[in-house]
Formats: C-alpha cells, sequence, structure tokens
C-alpha cells in the first residue's frame, strides 16, 4: 500500500508541473497590463508603475515569473495580491467558505441520488423509477448558469425565501440556495448511473448464483448487489467532488460568494498569475487524494482490485 501511494504521488509530480504551467501560460498571454486595469481611470505616475511592476516582476520573462511564483507556493510564502491584500490571510478567510458550500451541495446531491437511484434500481419500472427518468432528462438538459440564475430570482427576488447573495445571514442559510442548485443538478447523473448499476448487477450470474444457494434477499443485497453496484458510483463522486473547485469559480461569482471560486475568478481577471498558480495547485492536490482515496475504496469494495 505504502509503494501503492508513493507510486501515485511520484507520477503526480509532472503533471503537476504541467498543469501549472499551462495555466500560468494562458494567464500571462492575456492581453491587457494588470496593474493599469487595477486602477481603472486614475492615472499612475510612471515611477510607481515601474516600482510596482519591479515590485511583482512583471517585467520579468514568462519562465521566469512561473518559476518565481512556484518558489512561493513551496516556501510558503505567498505574498500580496495587486492590490496589497495578503493571500495567505484570503486563503483562510475563503477556504471555509468553500468547504461549506461544496459540503452542503454534496450533503444534497448524494442523499437525493444514493436514495432514488437505489429505490428506482430495485423497483424499476414502477412509477418512481419512470418519474426519476422524466425529472432527471430535463435536469441533465437544463444549463448551470440558467439554472443558477432562475433559482435566484425565484427563491431570491420573488419569494424571497434565500438570500439573493452574500454571506451575511450565515451559515447554512446563506449557502442553502446555491447549495440547492448544485445539489439538485448534480443528483440526476448520480442517480441515472446508479439506477442503472444497480439494474446490471441484480441480472449478474453471481446475483443468481447467490440466490439458488438460498441466500436471503437482505445478504444478497447488502453483499453482493451494492458492493458491485456502488463501484462506478464511487468514481463518478471522487470525480464529482474533485471537480467542485471549477464548478465554485461560477457558483460563487454569481452568489457572490467570498470563497476560493470568487478569488479564482478575480485572480484571472486581474491577470494576477501567482494567484491563480497557487489556486491550481491547490486544486491538483486536492484532486490527487482525492483519487488515491476513491483507489482505497475500491480495494474495500472490491478485494479484487487489491491485487491489480
Amino acid at each position: 500500500m505504502i509503494r501503492f501511494v508513493l507510486r501515485r504521488a511520484l507520477a503526480a509530480v509532472p503533471i503537476g508541473v504541467l498543469v501549472t504551467l499551462g495555466v500560468f501560460a494562458l494567464v500571462f498571454a492575456m492581453p491587457g497590463d494588470p496593474l493599469r486595469e487595477l486602477a481603472g481611470d486614475k492615472p499612475i505616475p510612471a515611477a510607481v508603475l515601474a516600482a510596482k511592476r519591479a515590485q511583482y516582476h512583471l517585467d520579468d520573462p514568462f519562465i521566469v515569473q512561473y518559476l518565481l511564483s512556484m518558489k512561493d507556493i513551496l516556501t510558503g510564502h505567498f505574498g500580496t495580491t495587486f492590490a496589497g491584500a495578503d493571500i495567505a490571510d484570503q486563503l483562510r478567510l475563503r477556504i471555509p467558505v468553500t468547504l461549506k458550500l461544496t459540503l452542503l451541495a454534496n450533503a444534497v446531491q448524494w442523499t437525493l441520488g444514493l436514495f432514488f437511484g437505489i429505490y428506482a434500481g430495485f423497483k424499476r419500472n414502477g412509477w418512481v423509477d419512470r418519474s426519476l427518468l422524466l425529472v432527471t432528462l430535463v435536469l441533465l438538459a437544463v444549463p448551470g448558469l440558467v439554472a443558477y440564475f432562475a433559482a435566484q430570482y425565484l427563491f431570491g427576488v420573488e419569494l424571497k425565501w434565500f438570500p439573493v447573495s452574500g454571506v451575511l445571514e450565515g451559515f447554512p442559510r446563506s449557502y442553502v440556495l446555491p447549495a440547492l442548485v448544485i445539489g439538485v443538478l448534480g443528483f440526476a447523473g448520480l442517480a441515472r448511473l446508479l439506477r442503472t448499476s444497480i439494474v446490471e448487477t441484480v441480472n449478474a450470474d453471481f446475483v443468481k448464483t447467490a440466490r439458488a444457494k438460498g441466500l436471503g434477499e437482505q445478504r444478497v443485497l447488502w453483499r453482493h448487489i451494492l458492493p458491485n453496484a456502488l463501484l462506478p458510483v464511487v468514481t463518478f463522486i471522487g470525480l464529482d467532488l474533485a471537480g467542485m473547485f471549477g464548478g465554485a469559480i461560477i457558483t460563487e461569482s454569481i452568489f457572490n460568494l467570498p470563497g476560493l471560486g470568487q478569488f479564482m475568478f478575480q485572480a484571472i481577471k486581474l491577470k494576477e498569475g501567482g494567484v491563480v498558480v497557487l489556486l491550481s495547485t491547490l486544486a491538483f492536490i486536492s484532486f490527487i487524494l482525492i483519487n488515491l482515496l476513491i483507489d482505497l475504496l475500491y480495494g474495500v469494495l472490491d478485494p479484487r482490485v487489491r491485487n491489480v
């Protein structure tokens, strides 16, 4: 197991370098001067502009800027944004916001997806199964942006059930509306995948053999059907959880939640390459850790995987 973890960690290093290098290159290639855009219409003295550009190494070649950014990340000296905000302080303030939104959204998605997926899989062709297929088909067809703005207008502006944006009302009230939208949209794919996996597993030969041996339905369900049906679902949940940060960029920007996603959006808009690389690195590390956890869960659900 230790050898497996070390092999995955070593394989992640070159991938991480390529990912961060590519992200930094895209930010570097964006047109415009970030310092002038930050100042807006206010004139900046040439001496001040030159000092700021030297402070943030904006006049250095691309590769030098990238290496300096990676050095700051590896040493833990994140510095400040172009606006003068301490990046480490920003992370301490914003990480809890994104974690609260992610946990609440996943709680909604997993609860709905697992419940309806399992029920529809075992009661297939019933009214719940048919309703689930219709509802999930509609949800999968709705673009996320449309759902976010529609929910914000309907439940926030018109009905006033939830805050339209911001976190002034605290947790969980300020997070409920965006978490519900993310969770409901995400539950569609999870429920359909679990339902299909259960239907295929129920008709498998090893399940028929277990029943032929006289095993009770509860034992067949918990010992044979669900462990095998959950294998593709675990992969789906892992990839979905790992990709939450990308979705948070849009969600937090629309609902004005001061989390990592909003921080990333602002950094991209202002061409703050160091911040973008830092946040991309954090997202990459979380992706690797989550996928490593998924591989370990695979070994628990299916012992055959341990020997691969």
